[in-house]
């Protein structure tokens, strides 16, 4: 079986495929839901599967169970194994 070569994709083509504006998605990435793949000089790339997904868990969280995207980043990082964001204290 053949390895899935990662489709990347930059944040403008993430906002297209979320409906939401590139203003958004950097609030999505500030808050620990959006992760960067990998980086191409001064461009943040993303999985564009691992983009799909996310759309999908963050609609059915914020509906079914109300939750702030706070709450939906921490549950992200439990379901998906992901490391969470370092707080920085004020």
């Amino acid at each position: 079986m053949a390895a899935r070569k990662t489709k990347l994709i930059g944040i403008e083509e993430a906002a297209g495929l979320f409906g939401k504006s590139v203003h958004q998605m950097r609030e999505y990435k500030s808050k620990g839901l959006l992760k960067v793949a990998d980086c191409h000089g001064n461009k943040d790339l993303y999985d564009m599967a691992e983009v799909i997904l996310l759309k999908h868990f963050i609609h059915e969280m914020r509906v079914t169970e109300g939750l702030s995207l706070s709450q939906i980043s921490k549950r992200l990082d439990q379901m998906m194994g992901r490391s969470a964001a370092v707080a920085v204290a004020a």
